[in-house]
């Protein structure tokens, strides 16, 4: 199985429909969408919404660390309808679609009449999320109709405020607000322009890779070693979520100028990142378009540099890159008390090893997913049993299960397919679980 986890270095940004009954943190309701609008309706309380996909770990994070929060369930159970909502699933694809939501976990206040009153994207810690909270129920006690924007817009137009505060009506109504938000900045000084609140509100309502706001922000990017932390994770997070819905479009379309066009946007602003980043689309957009010679090419040529390295040098790679890292916050001031920087911390342990066996494992998965030869899947099933020598996530136990099936290698399968099941969180289980039946079956 594919696994993709998204998040930010230094920046300090950072399953199935299941109520949590914990009384320690938020209770989620169950139900249609329609049902949770009508109870907040009759409430009058805002719906939280928490829209993630199951491959997601920063959503599960949230989970883990900040749903469950005592102090975050009692005010969240007390003044929100809570909700949560797998965009890659049943209503959940159609209303992740209507709410323009591009990035995991992305998480909605809604009002009884569907408007989205606050969004939040990327992970946050249980103080900053109680923050947010308290964001959401201001804006919704002093939120105007999009109606008296509109009407208003021609006398207040050189209103600073008033143009803000339109330019994220529209966004909320899903209506395009790009040259309101362009006549907004164009009202600020130089010096307002880069403050965390102008680019906050350029990071929100960003929806296309050109004008105004986008310039804002990969300026900034471009320029990251001038701007404070706060600054940069919001520019971060607003191209972030550009990038993924125009990757998105340019998929659906199988429009390669529009794939170029990100790539180019990619090596502008996604740093050292970026070739990993454009490696990442080129795969997907070979994927999507069929092009297996494309698939295998790029796929060998990764796989040949994470092959060669052993796990012993992977475990001093790992080493040192945690020693830089430790340099790297000391040298910025970050404060190492704060649960996100014990998150990256963590990560940080074995960043090497885990990078290797998660690329591995992609890989691997790539060739389930779209090869059909032997051959093929023969060289798949080295790169996955690397990545089990790095680490024996049910997922990668998963890909190594489904390439000795498609071997004929039925009983091994099974074998590790069971393991797999027996590793697998709640939100894998019944996924994994439906798998080894089709083995047994022989239907897989």
């Amino acid at each position: 199985m594919n696994r993709f986890a998204f998040f930010i270095l230094l920046l300090g940004m950072g399953v199935g429909l299941i109520a949590q009954e914990n009384a320690a943190g938020i209770s989620f309701q169950q139900g249609e969408f329609q049902a949770m609008l009508d109870k907040a309706k009759a409430e009058n309380k805002l719906i939280f919404m928490d829209v993630y996909t199951t491959w997601c770990g920063p959503c599960k994070m949230l989970d883990r660390n900040t749903f469950s929060d005592a102090q975050v369930g009692s005010k969240f159970n007390a003044g929100f309808v809570n909700y949560k909502l797998d965009a890659e699933k049943g209503e959940g694809i159609a209303i992740a679609r209507k709410y323009a939501v591009r990035a995991y976990p992305n998480m909605l206040f809604i009002n009884g009449q569907g408007e989205v009153v606050h969004r939040v994207v990327g992970y946050r810690p249980p103080e900053e999320l109680l923050k947010e909270g308290d964001a959401a129920a201001q804006k919704a006690a002093t939120m105007k109709p999009l109606s008296w924007f509109d009407e208003n817009y021609a006398a207040k137009k050189t209103d600073k405020s008033f143009m803000q505060a339109y330019a994220t009506q529209l966004k909320i109504a899903n209506k395009d607000n790009s040259k309101v938000l362009g006549e907004y900045l164009a009202l600020l000084s130089p010096e307002e322009k880069v403050a965390e609140p102008a680019v906050k509100l350029a990071a929100d309502n960003l929806t296309q890779l050109e004008g105004p706001a986008y310039e804002l922000l990969a300026g900034i990017m471009r320029e990251a070693s001038k701007h404070p932390r706060g600054v940069l994770q919001a520019a971060y997070s607003g191209l972030m979520q550009v990038k993924s819905s125009t990757f998105q479009k340019a998929v659906l379309n199988k429009d390669r100028k529009l794939l170029d066009k990100l790539i180019q946007v990619s090596k502008e602003t996604d740093g050292p990142g970026a070739t990993a980043q454009i490696e990442q689309y080129e795969m997907e957009f070979a994927k999507a378009t069929g092009d297996l010679g494309m698939i295998r090419k790029s796929s060998e040529q990764k796989a040949e540099t994470f092959m060669k390295y052993k796990k012993e040098e992977l475990a001093k790679m790992d080493v040192e890159q945690y020693a830089l890292f430790k340099r790297q916050a000391l040298a910025e001031g970050v404060d190492t008390t704060a649960a996100q920087f014990k998150m990256m911390e963590d990560m940080m342990k074995n960043s090497a090893s885990q990078g290797a066996a998660q690329e591995l494992n992609n890989l691997a998965w790539s060739y389930v997913e779209t090869m059909t030869d032997k051959a093929d899947w023969t060289k798949a099933l080295a790169w996955s049993a690397r990545s089990l020598e790095l680490d024996r996530d049910a997922n990668y136990l998963d890909t190594y299960g489904n390439l000795l099936y498609k071997l004929g290698r039925k009983p091994e399968a099974i074998k590790i397919a069971t393991e797999a099941l027996e590793k697998a969180n709640p939100e894998q289980r019944e996924g994994f679980m439906e798998t080894l039946d089709k083995m047994k079956k022989g239907t897989l």
